[in-house]
């Protein structure tokens, strides 16, 4: 008889347990994940988890504010919610609502752009995005162990999240900070042999301009190896930026002539200043040349570039490149 007192009892403390975590949670959360009527959260730099949980349930998306920041203070990745405008779907489970508040494609607010873009592109790319607000001012600059002011190669290719009324200021320090530590993580900071770490942003830039990421150690191997004999660099991306062009296969002989100190045919050395905005495999690739004798490149077909000290050698795959060309590779 005791034992079946006992068992009641257990019983009764065990469906009393499973109908407060019922109570707690399922009667306080939607069971749903998805829904058709959307609303927009705005998610501010600085606001905490309990602020956020407070503006799904003033929303309706979710049903219990307490509910959504006890299952978020859980999950260490609930930290990585960004600021921006997200669009979430209504009366959805809490766990739903962290999903789609981590889905990047679901935030206005989230901008990126692509390595080796310009500053002009960038700065284009911004105004159109209605992200920022603001002209960007003239102070702001590089770190002073590149001196210079030019923001260009600078601004690093990556995800950024811009809460709205963010400042043109603003969303370019932030590229600079992340330029930074890219700058330390490569180790450009340092110098490499002679080289400055401006002339290393500058090499890193021409590097990713002029091949893929897989030929990137090789690229900067060519251009040391080509300043150390005094060969001018002879890079039609150099000459692309001087004359605001993007993507030639080919460069027109005129554009050879262009008087400016981008057209590295025309002067030898590295030109005045990096000519996009290189990422890490880039910059990386700039301080870890690997050891070759190659004077020349050339993309015979997409995905496959070779290298060699023969002029010869190079003109023959010139040929093969001008054939692949023709027969329409390259489109």
């Amino acid at each position: 008889m005791r034992r079946l007192i006992v068992a009641l009892l257990s019983g009764v403390l065990i469906t009393g347990l499973a109908i407060s975590i019922h109570n707690a949670y399922l009667l306080n959360d939607y069971l749903t994940s998805t829904s058709a009527s959307k609303a927009e959260i705005l998610i501010e730099d600085g606001d905490t988890g309990v602020k956020i949980s407070q503006k799904l349930y003033d929303a309706g998306v979710i049903k219990a504010a307490k509910v959504f920041y006890k299952i978020a203070l859980n999950q260490k990745r609930a930290n990585s919610i960004s600021p921006g405008i997200h669009e979430i779907d209504l009366k959805i489970s809490a766990q739903a609502a962290i999903e789609q508040l981590l889905d990047p494609t679901r935030n206005r607010g989230v901008f990126r752009f692509n390595e080796g873009l310009r500053k002009i592109e960038i700065l284009d790319l911004l105004v159109k995005s209605k992200l920022v607000v603001g002209q960007l001012s003239p102070t702001i600059k590089p770190a002073d162990i590149f001196k210079t002011n030019n923001l260009e190669g600078f601004l690093f290719p990556a995800n950024y999240s811009f809460a709205p009324a963010t400042t043109t200021d603003q969303a370019i320090m932030q590229m600079l900070e992340r330029f930074n530590l890219a700058a330390k993580t490569s180790k450009i900071d340092q110098g490499y042999g002679k080289f400055s770490p401006f002339d290393l942003v500058t090499i890193a830039s021409i590097v990713q301009a002029e091949g893929d990421v897989q030929d990137f150690t090789k690229i900067a191997q060519v251009i040391y190896n080509r300043l150390k004999i005094g060969m001018p660099l002879q890079m039609n991306t150099t000459i692309e930026y001087a004359a605001n062009l993007r993507g030639k296969i080919r460069l027109p002989y005129k554009q050879l002539e262009i008087n400016s100190r981008y057209n590295t045919y025309k002067y030898q050395g590295l030109p005045p200043g990096p000519i996009g905005n290189p990422g890490q495999a880039a910059l990386e690739a700039a301080v870890n040349p690997q050891i070759g004798d190659w004077l020349y490149f050339i993309t015979v077909k997409p995905q496959e570039t070779r290298f060699t000290k023969s002029i010869t050698e190079f003109n023959i795959w010139a040929d093969e490149f001008r054939k692949n060309e023709k027969a329409g590779l390259f489109k």
